[in-house]
């Protein structure tokens, strides 16, 4: 394996759920030499991206935060809808999350929280989701193209059918496209119990960028606080919308 592909793919290793990592793990993980897996680490705490603790334990360094800095200054995404999150999250009552998606997965990179608003939820800035499972990422799925959708059937199709998904491409296009055509998603416990999920996709122009959703701590409320709702949640995805057109710039490392 090429040294860089190596070094990335021991970030990796930490992004997949991993607070630390020894050396005899990564050696397992990635299947190379203890001399090789020494020297790439020697190498990233060097710029700061791992850190060893105590014994022979390795997390992610210092590096990292500088980073997310950076990215909190200069994402359009986040510029354009700063503001707005705290205001929709009062309006509501809920949770707002404004997420991306990269690869196969959901990320989320703001939250804004309602003073009662539901506190014990899975989804938090920086945590990466499925795309399969809760309003948030399926608003996403919904609008991926059918190429795409088919990538995913070949990549994943056991994680597809576990979530209740179907198997096969033209029976997937078909199950997604009442939700795509009406424009938001609603999903009530399925990546927290108790939990009602209100979601809708983020675009720039004809590129999906992520979603925006609201999470309300209670799982079934009446049709027209629902409505009510999802009103304002789709006000706020067009504002920001709008902001991202104003900007006149593209938004990087994201769409199909």
């Amino acid at each position: 394996m090429p040294q860089p592909h190596r070094l990335l793919r021991i970030l990796e290793a930490f992004a997949a759920h991993h607070d630390s990592l020894t050396p005899e793990q990564l050696m397992v993980l990635l299947g190379a030499s203890r001399a090789s897996i020494y020297r790439d680490l020697q190498q990233l705490a060097q710029v700061g991206l791992v850190e060893r603790t105590d014994g022979r334990t390795y997390i992610l360094g210092p590096r990292i935060v500088e980073l997310d800095r950076r990215i909190r200054l200069a994402d359009p995404l986040l510029h354009a809808s700063r503001d707005l999150l705290p205001e929709l999250a009062r309006q509501t009552g809920g949770t707002v999350l404004l997420c991306r998606w990269y690869l196969d997965r959901v990320l989320c990179i703001q939250q804004a929280m309602a003073p009662d608003a539901a506190s014990a939820l899975s989804y938090e800035r920086g945590r990466a989701m499925p795309l399969y499972r809760g309003a948030t990422s399926r608003a996403i799925l919904v609008n991926l193209p059918a190429r795409r959708l088919q990538e995913l059937l070949r990549r994943d199709r056991a994680a597809l059918v576990a979530a209740g998904l179907p198997g096969e491409i033209d029976a997937l296009v078909e199950s997604l496209s009442r939700e795509r055509e009406a424009g938001y998603v609603v999903s009530r416990g399925e990546v927290d119990p108790g939990v009602m999920g209100m979601a809708v996709p983020v675009r720039q122009s004809d590129r999906l960028l992520g979603s925006l959703s609201v999470v309300l701590a209670k799982a079934s409320l009446s049709p027209p606080i629902e409505n009510t709702v999802l009103a304002e949640l789709q006000r706020c995805a067009r504002r920001i919308e709008g902001r991202l057109e104003a900007q006149r710039g593209p938004v990087p490392g994201l769409g199909p």
